[in-house]
């Protein structure tokens, strides 16, 4: 039983693996836009602070719980209580300040 269980958990490493590999070459040869990622989508078209702040607390909040996914295979582990206030502060950061620009461009 324990050959069938390491078979699994094999052939799930290896999906896994595989669609990072797919998604790593189409963003290296450009076949997934990402033009105007940290830009704004209305306006000028300038950078946004918001959408960097958004982009790492995502990206900090994955590849923590990636290690913690690595360091214990046997389960997926509970997501830090921490990083769900880190994260969801984050959003409300976001939120309102789409918020705000939109209410002080219908004001104009």
């Amino acid at each position: 039983m324990d050959n069938v269980a390491q078979l699994v958990t094999w052939e799930g490493e290896g999906i896994l693996f595989a669609l990072f590999a797919v998604l790593a070459i189409h963003l290296l040869t450009g076949q997934i836009n990402t033009r105007g990622l940290l830009m704004k989508k209305e306006g000028d078209r300038s950078f946004s602070p918001e959408r960097v702040q958004l982009l790492l607390a995502t990206l900090a909040a994955a590849s923590q719980y990636l290690g913690l996914v690595l360091k214990d295979r046997s389960h997926l582990p509970d997501v830090p209580q921490n990083w769900l206030l880190l994260y969801g502060g984050s959003q409300a950061l976001y939120l309102g300040r789409r918020l705000y620009l939109t209410q002080t461009d219908k004001q104009k």
